[in-house]
């Protein structure tokens, strides 16, 4: 071996000292949180809806989206309704329980105009008023009329993007619902993505008997 050879312990503090940055950079702490996410699951007296707040929590807080809700189809009568939120104002959340929706409501474009932006995620647009019978409480629409768009990433009231819950043979088991960002603009890629693998933990999790009996 000769004299300019690296030494393999220099190797292994690089690559600790780089895990430990990435382990600490903003960027991926919303990875270290699914992470706990799905260690949570291993837990056989997990509570479920417990569960589901804590994601929305997560995505409020570590994603900086200003509102989230999560909702997911019934066992019982096989309708849609939220489960819980992050974000909201008691006086939107309450109008938010009320709803019921039907899996033709998630079907038809008519109502909810939006953009398919993947197999998951889809954006709907305050300006194609994306909203049905009974939905005027769950946003401001005063405050939407006013608001202009300075940008293409600037949202205004009344945007909303849904993140599809899928089981198998992409049975939809719920939505992830959120708003733009904090900063006033839309969500970049990478959180969507991670809002996307959010949904499909929560997919494999009402997959297993014990969770979809709860």
């Amino acid at each position: 071996m000769g004299t300019d050879a690296i030494n393999p312990e220099v190797i292994k503090k690089r690559m600790w000292l780089d895990y430990q940055y990435a382990c600490s950079n903003p960027a991926n702490e919303a990875l270290n949180s699914i992470h706990t996410l799905i260690t949570d699951l291993a837990d056989p007296d997990l509570d479920f809806h417990n569960f589901l707040q804590k994601a929305a929590d997560m995505i409020h807080g570590q994603l900086s989206i200003t509102e989230v809700t999560i909702g997911l189809k019934s066992l019982q009568d096989g309708l849609y309704r939220y489960e819980v939120m992050a974000g909201l104002s008691d006086e939107s959340w309450e109008a938010h329980r009320k709803l019921v929706y039907k899996l033709e409501d998630f079907l038809s474009s008519e109502t909810y105009k939006h953009k398919q932006i993947s197999k998951y995620t889809r954006l709907f647009l305050a300006e194609d008023n994306p909203y049905g019978a009974g939905e005027d409480a769950t946003y401001k629409r005063d405050l939407m009329m006013q608001m202009k768009r300075h940008s293409l990433e600037d949202t205004i009231e009344g945007d909303y993007l849904d993140i599809l819950i899928m089981g198998k043979n992409d049975e939809l088991l719920g939505w992830i619902e959120i708003s733009g960002l904090e900063n006033g603009k839309f969500p970049d890629v990478q959180t969507l993505k991670s809002v996307e693998l959010l949904a499909s933990i929560i997919g494999v999790a009402l997959a297993h008997p014990h969770f979809r009996g709860t």
